[in-house]
């Protein structure tokens, strides 16, 4: 048994289990089986430590052999000692046998060679378990509850639960091999050391994790391991302590969850962002899996560059626009205003997450790490050249806004984004009425070019078209007189018009 130097005595751990009572009970066992080799007061009187007597077994036990060595004295030795390496060797009353004696107490115990006195070893055993330092032992055997363990003279009991740090699937693995062990409790003379090899190690853990978080400074980048996922992020064993890399800090690109790019046990390099101290006192680190990776936005803007084509697909929709991944961790932006060659008041009118798309890149921007993009270019790319508006011309168009004084109309035909006015007095309404109830955004009209002036367009509203008169039979043979027709758009626009005022008949009625 040898005593290693001397840290400060550890807490006592939390987890520890109550003293195992399978040792007192084998201890309790072997007193029972050799209380009956008790010799008399007088011829024990003449033994002593380091004796050498013959003697004839009277009988053998699994664990414990009884010795008769002369007269009345018996003593009792450890039936594994008297086969030494031979763990088949043949053991049977009336068998001679020369022993030593290693014990002379009330009870005498008989060993095949001498060892160490236990009185030496249990003294240092005490001093190590008020000093807090582990002592040396070997393993010697394995019974129901744990290991059993030499000490150099004294007997030493390891319960199975505090052999590993967590579970031990095989402590029968440990027979034979010297450890170190802390001390839980010290009995008498007879060697009832209970020991503990968990406490020992989990010990070192945290002195090991100590040293780690002292060694840590921010910006220093590690290896560890992902030990476990949580919808917030990942934790990372750097070696005994734990990091947090928060889901934003996972990988440069959108992540939703971090299964989708980590999986437990995985090796993975980590960059110390940050380093609090807790609440408990337990330090508090903050990592980044995405800082220690290189940066996809490095050089970006030799990889695209303005009027460029490119491809991607529509990862999120915003009010202001779409997100569009081009390559991993390099998302573009097409706002509202060139999500089509058409006016759309939102993006999800023409744009979908998953959708993909060609896009002309019309600004790079490095520092922000913005780039800005238009699928209006492209689709306007592929329309006919566009024509100047004259006076006269009529034309299909659609409405784009709505305002106190006239409604907006795009007109296609003339171009992508070539919007006229149709002011109030030409949409046959009256002063103050609500263009809102009879026109709405995206209504078809056929409309008349009355003026374009430099850049601006004045439209008037198209009710009619004459037609063809067609032969009817009156019911008295009479012949009725042709109406004309009217396009779908003027006749859908009066039936709103006559829809409107025979609303505002009706107010007027009823108050």
């Amino acid at each position: 048994m040898t005593p290693v130097s001397a840290p400060p005595p550890p807490p006592r751990d939390p987890d520890a289990e109550p003293e195992s009572t399978d040792f007192g009970r084998a201890l309790e066992e072997f007193e029972k089986s050799r209380g009956s080799a008790a010799a008399a007061a007088g011829a024990a009187a003449e033994i002593r430590v380091g004796m050498k007597v013959k003697g004839r077994i009277v009988s053998v036990g699994e664990e414990h052999t009884l010795v008769d060595f002369g007269g009345r004295s018996e003593g009792v030795a450890e039936t594994r000692r008297l086969r030494g390496d031979d763990a088949s060797r043949a053991l049977a009353p009336g068998d001679e046998l020369e022993l030593f004696v290693v014990e002379a107490g009330d009870q005498i115990v008989l060993a095949p060679s001498l060892r160490a006195d236990a009185g030496p070893a249990l003294a240092q055993v005490r001093e190590a378990q008020a000093a807090g330092v582990p002592v040396t032992g070997r393993v010697t055997a394995l019974n129901a509850g744990g290991l059993e363990v030499d000490l150099g003279g004294a007997r030493g009991f390891c319960p199975v639960s505090q052999i590993e740090a967590g579970f031990c699937a095989e402590p029968a693995a440990y027979v034979g091999r010297t450890l170190e062990f802390l001390v839980r409790s010290v009995g008498d003379a007879r060697g009832g050391v209970v020991l503990s090899r968990r406490q020992l190690l989990r010990r070192e853990e945290e002195e090991r994790a100590r040293q780690l978080v002292e060694s840590l400074k921010v910006g220093d980048e590690r290896e560890g391991t992902v030990a476990r996922l949580e919808s917030f992020g990942a934790f990372v064993d750097l070696g005994g302590v734990d990091g947090l890399v928060h889901v934003s800090e996972i990988r440069h690109e959108r992540t939703g969850h971090p299964s989708q790019a980590l999986r437990v046990g995985e090796k993975v390099r980590v960059r110390v962002l940050r380093i609090d101290a807790g609440r408990d006192g337990r330090s508090r680190i903050a990592l980044s899996i995405k800082a220690a990776t290189p940066d996809p936005w490095q050089g970006i803007e030799t990889r695209f560059t303005p009027g460029m084509r490119v491809r991607g697909v529509v990862a999120r929709l915003a009010d202001f626009g779409a997100f569009v991944t081009l390559a991993p961790g390099i998302d573009g932006l097409v706002h509202v205003s060139e999500a089509s060659a058409q006016r759309v008041a939102h993006v999800k009118e023409v744009l979908a997450p998953g959708q993909e798309i060609e896009a002309a890149v019309l600004a790079v921007d490095p520092a922000k790490k913005r780039i800005s993009l238009s699928i209006r270019e492209v689709e306007s790319a592929g329309l006919p050249p566009a024509r100047t508006p004259a006076a006269g011309e009529i034309v299909e168009g659609r409405v784009a806004g709505i305002k106190p004084f006239g409604v907006f109309v795009d007109l296609p035909e003339y171009g992508p984004r070539v919007t006229g006015l149709l002011p109030r007095e030409e949409t046959g309404e009256p002063r103050g009425a609500d263009l809102g109830r009879v026109f709405s955004v995206g209504l078809p009209l056929t409309v008349e070019v009355l003026e374009a002036k430099e850049g601006r367009i004045r439209l008037g509203l198209v009710h009619a078209r004459p037609a063809a008169p067609e032969p009817a039979k009156a019911p008295s043979g009479a012949t009725k007189a042709p109406e004309p027709e009217l396009t779908t758009m003027a006749i859908a626009l009066r039936k709103a018009m006559e829809e409107a005022r025979r609303r505002e008949q009706q107010g007027g009625s009823s108050s």
